[in-house]
């Protein structure tokens, strides 16, 4: 005969199940419960392939969530084709990357979007074309677009990626209209070419070479070239030897005129004594008093030279310089 089971037993291995059972529940909703998120709806105009549930969300290359589901359509009108994406933005993540009070209350994301806040998608590598969804402030940004047709989620627009831009500029390009111009150059240069005389061509260059080659290594410009060095360092001495005698020059004609002047200056207080001497009730003739008067306006004159001289010494060879006169 079989025992009958224990129902203590029974009683004990329901517990133990159940109890691991909500274990299982608390271990793997942890980081719901204990990090609470923010949900936001991305509207993409392209291919969502590379993107996956669970995918990162960055924020200037910073890890702030993940992806929460991809969708084909969601409340959007019949004629809106983008493909929404949901996101998953953990608070505490996010709050443990700042120094500072995060607001993620209603409306935030709005205010953010006045000021170019805005998602794309990227890729980690080229290689595996895995993408991610990348926030950024954009300066300048487009005007936003928003799909949603009821407020369900807060609705962050998008923008077309750096290589999605490159590909449609590209698209635009008109290929084969480029190709047939290419074509027609080719051609012209084709036909140009070959309306030249290489030979004629090619034996000008040659005699050209030669005769240059003929004009540097000839005795004549060799000569010349030794004369033109002889002249300029014969010039350069001459040059050196007046540039001396100038000097003593000069020298010797500001020592004179400051004889000179000593010479004027003594005159000129002897004519002034004598002037003094004969005064209008002297009775002395005036030949003689107009004689005095020449004398001094002639010393006068030889101090003005001699003043001019000493402040211009160059002039003895120069000449005085005529000022020009304005119109």
């Amino acid at each position: 005969m079989s025992k009958k089971a224990n129902p203590t037993t029974i009683g004990l291995f329901f517990v133990v199940g159940v109890a691991l059972a909500i274990g299982a529940v608390v271990l793997f909703s942890s980081r719901s419960l204990f990090h609470p998120k923010k949900f936001y709806i991305l509207y993409f105009d392209g291919s969502l392939k590379g993107l996956n549930p669970g995918a990162p969300v960055t924020f200037r290359g910073v890890t702030v969530g993940t992806v929460h589901d991809i969708r084909i359509r969601h409340n959007q009108a019949p004629t809106d084709h983008s493909m929404p994406v949901i996101i998953a933005v953990d608070k505490k993540l996010v709050q443990s990357k700042s120094d500072e009070v995060l607001q993620f209350s209603s409306g935030r994301a709005a205010e953010l979007v006045k000021v170019g806040y805005r998602a794309r998608l990227d890729a980690e590598s080229l290689v595996t074309g895995v993408l991610y969804v990348e926030l950024d402030l954009i300066p300048d940004a487009p005007p936003p677009v928003f799909h949603q047709l009821k407020p369900e989620f807060e609705e962050i627009p998008t923008m077309p990626n750096t290589v999605q831009q490159l590909l449609a500029n590209l698209a635009h390009f008109d290929v084969p209209g480029i190709s047939d111009k290419l074509t027609d150059i080719l051609g012209r240069l084709d036909q140009s070419l070959s309306q030249l005389n290489m030979a004629e061509i090619n034996a000008g260059v040659t005699n050209l070479l030669l005769s240059a080659n003929r004009v540097v290594g000839s005795a004549d410009l060799t000569n010349s070239l030794i004369t033109l060095r002889q002249t300029l360092d014969d010039t350069s001495t001459l040059v050196r030897r007046l540039d001396s005698r100038v000097t003593l020059l000069a020298d010797s004609a500001t020592n004179t005129l400051s004889e000179v002047q000593k010479a004027v200056g003594e005159l000129r207080l002897a004519i002034q004594n004598v002037s003094d001497l004969l005064g209008p009730d002297a009775g002395v003739p005036s030949e003689l008093r107009k004689t005095l008067q020449d004398l001094s306006n002639a010393s006068r004159a030889v101090a003005d030279l001699a003043s001019f001289l000493e402040r211009n010494p160059n002039a003895l060879l120069t000449g005085k310089q005529r000022t020009k006169e304005t119109p």
